[in-house]
C-alpha cells in the first residue's frame, strides 16, 4: 500500500518575550563655572533617547539616555536658569527564552525626574525610566497538512495561524524651524525645550509600511519680559520596506526618539530630530491540518504529536481620560507648562477580559500670585479595559497622548490627560497533528463482519465510531441517512465496515 504525507512548512517569527518596568536612575553634576550658584530648584523634566537595543542568550539589554533640563533659581537672581544634565542609561532583564540575535523592538519613556541640591555647586538629579520591550524569535516548522493513499480515511481541519512574517526597523531624520505664534512674544532666552510622540498612524499597503505621525515640542522661554511656552506640532512621516510580507499583515509600530536638538537662533527654533520605526507584522494564514488517519481494509501505522499554533491574535486601542487636584504649596495665576508621562500599568483579570491601569506622573509649572516660578507634580490614575479571547494572553502598551492640560482651581491645579492603552491579545493552542504514516503490521486477513451495530458514546462522533471500527464516515452516514458528523449521543448505528 503506498501512502504519502504532505507537509507545509509554516515559517516567520514568534514573540518570545515581552516586558515592560521601571528603573531609577541618579547622577551627581558639577554646576558649570560659567553659572551662578544654585539658591532653589524650581523643576526637573526632560526626554529619554534610545541607543541601542540587543537580545542575547538569555538576556536583554537597553541602553540610551536621559536628557534632564534642571531649572532653578540662583543666587542673588531671580530669573530661572536651566542646567543641563544627561544620564547614561542601561535596563537589562533575563529570562532563559531570549536567544542571541533576536529582533528586538523597544521604547523608553522619561516618566518622572527631580533634583536637588547637594551644596550650591553640586546637584544630584534623579529619574525614573519607563521601558517597554518585545523579542521575536525565527521560527520554521513542518505540519502535516494531507495524506495520499489508497483505502486512508482522513481528519483534516482547518485552522487559522498566525504569525510575525517580518521584524524590520528603519532610522530617519527630520529637521524643521520653528517661529512662536503671533499671538506670543518674540524669543530671547530658550530655557526649556521638551519633545513627545504625539498620534500616529501606521498603514500596509503593497509592500510597503506607510507611517504618518507628529512630534509634539513644548518651548519653555524668556520674550518681552516674561516666561513664555509655545507648543508646536512637528509632522513626519516614513515608508518602510516589509520584504515579502503579506498584503493584508497588519502592523505593530513603535517609534523611539534617539536624539532630540533644540536651539534658539535669531528668535527661531532650530530643531534636529533622530528617529527609529520599529515594526513587528501579523499576517493570518489558514493552514489545514492532518489531526488524525486510519486504514480502511487495510492495516495502517499512525503517529502522532502535539503542535502549537497561535491561533488568535487580536490588537486594539482605546483612549481614556484621567484628571486628578494637583495641590500647590502657594496658589498658581497661571500655568506655563504641564507635562504626563505613564510610570507604570497594573492589570486585574476579569470575566472576559481584564483592566488596567496606568499611574500617570504630571509635571506642573506655574506662577504663583507673587509672579514666582514653581512646580507641583501628582499621580493620576487612568483606567482602560480589554476584552480578550478566551486562553489569550494579553499585553499593554500605554502611554499619555494630546495635550495635558492643567488650570488653576481652588485649592490648587486641576490636571487632565488622556492615556492611549494599546493592547495585544494572542492565544496559542495545542492542536494535534500526525506526524508519521505507513503500512501496517497488523495481519491482513483478519476477518470482520460485513455490518456492525455500534451505540454512540457520550461525546463521541462519527469519526470515533468509523476508527474504532475500520469503516468510513461517508459509509456510515449514508447508511443511517445522517446530515453531518456528529452522532446523537446513545444512538444505535449501523456501522459497514470494507473486507
Amino acid at each position: 500500500m503506498d501512502m504519502e504525507l504532505r507537509r507545509v512548512t509554516l515559517e516567520g517569527y514568534r514573540p518570545v518575550y515581552h516586558t515592560a518596568f521601571t528603573q531609577e536612575e541618579t547622577l551627581e553634576s558639577i554646576v558649570p563655572d560659567a553659572m551662578p550658584d544654585v539658591l532653589r530648584i524650581v523643576s526637573a523634566w526632560g526626554r529619554a533617547c534610545l541607543k541601542d537595543r540587543e537580545a542575547g542568550e538569555g538576556m536583554l539589554r537597553v541602553t540610551g539616555t536621559a536628557q534632564v533640563t534642571v531649572l532653578y533659581i540662583p543666587e542673588g537672581e531671580e530669573a530661572p536658569r536651566p542646567l543641563e544634565v544627561t544620564i547614561p542609561f542601561q535596563c537589562s532583564r533575563d529570562d532563559p527564552a531570549l536567544r542571541a540575535g533576536c529582533p528586538v523592538t523597544a521604547e523608553v519613556t522619561l516618566a518622572a525626574a527631580d533634583a536637588r541640591t547637594v551644596n550650591p555647586r553640586k546637584l544630584l538629579t534623579r529619574c525614573q525610566l519607563s521601558v517597554w520591550a518585545a523579542a521575536y524569535e525565527e521560527d520554521a516548522r513542518e505540519i502535516a497538512s494531507d495524506a495520499v493513499g489508497e483505502g486512508l480515511e482522513k481528519r483534516l481541519v482547518p485552522r487559522k495561524f498566525w504569525r510575525v512574517p517580518e521584524v524590520r526597523e528603519k532610522a530617519f531624520a527630520f529637521s524643521d524651524v520653528l517661529r512662536p505664534p503671533a499671538s506670543k512674544p518674540e524669543m530671547e532666552e530658550l530655557l526649556n525645550a521638551r519633545t513627545e510622540l504625539g498620534a500616529m498612524d501606521a498603514k500596509f499597503i503593497g509592500k510597503k509600511l506607510v507611517l504618518k505621525g507628529e512630534l509634539e515640542l513644548t518651548a519653555l522661554y524668556r520674550g518681552g519680559g516674561q516666561l513664555c511656552a509655545a507648543r508646536f506640532e512637528l509632522p513626519f512621516s516614513q515608508i518602510v520596506d516589509m520584504g515579502d510580507a503579506p498584503e493584508d499583515a497588519e502592523p505593530e509600530v513603535t517609534v523611539a526618539v534617539r536624539s532630540a536638538g533644540c536651539r534658539l537662533a535669531d528668535g527661531e527654533l532650530e530643531v534636529s530630530v533622530e528617529a527609529l520605526v520599529q515594526a513587528a507584522l501579523w499576517a493570518c494564514q489558514p493552514v489545514t491540518v492532518l489531526e488524525d488517519a486510519y486504514g480502511v481494509g487495510e492495516s495502517v501505522d499512525v503517529e502522532r504529536a502535539p503542535v502549537t499554533l497561535c491561533t488568535a491574535a487580536e490588537r486594539t486601542a482605546r483612549r481614556e481620560m484621567g484628571r486628578r487636584l494637583c495641590e500647590s504649596g502657594v496658589p498658581a495665576k497661571q500655568v506655563l507648562d504641564c507635562a504626563a508621562a505613564v510610570s507604570s500599568v497594573e492589570s486585574v483579570p476579569l470575566e472576559g477580559g481584564a483592566e488596567y491601569t496606568a499611574q500617570v506622573e504630571a509635571s506642573v509649572l506655574y506662577l504663583s500670585e507673587d509672579d514666582a516660578l514653581c512646580a507641583s507634580t501628582v499621580t493620576i490614575p487612568v483606567t482602560g479595559r480589554a476584552e480578550l479571547p478566551q486562553g489569550a494572553e494579553c499585553t499593554c502598551r500605554c502611554r499619555a497622548v494630546g495635550e495635558t492640560t492643567a488650570v488653576p482651581v481652588t485649592g490648587g491645579i486641576e490636571v487632565r490627560c488622556e492615556v492611549e492603552f494599546a493592547f495585544s491579545a494572542v492565544r496559542s493552542e495545542q492542536v494535534w497533528a500526525v506526524s508519521e504514516l505507513r503500512p501496517g503490521t497488523a495481519p491482513a486477513d483478519v476477518q470482520r463482519p460485513s455490518v456492525v451495530i455500534r451505540r454512540m458514546g457520550a461525546g463521541e462522533t462519527l469519526w470515533d465510531a468509523a476508527k474504532a471500527c475500520g469503516s468510513a464516515v461517508a459509509d456510515i452516514r449514508a447508511a443511517n441517512d445522517l446530515p453531518d458528523q456528529e452522532g446523537a449521543e446513545g444512538a444505535l448505528l449501523l456501522i459497514p465496515t470494507r473486507r
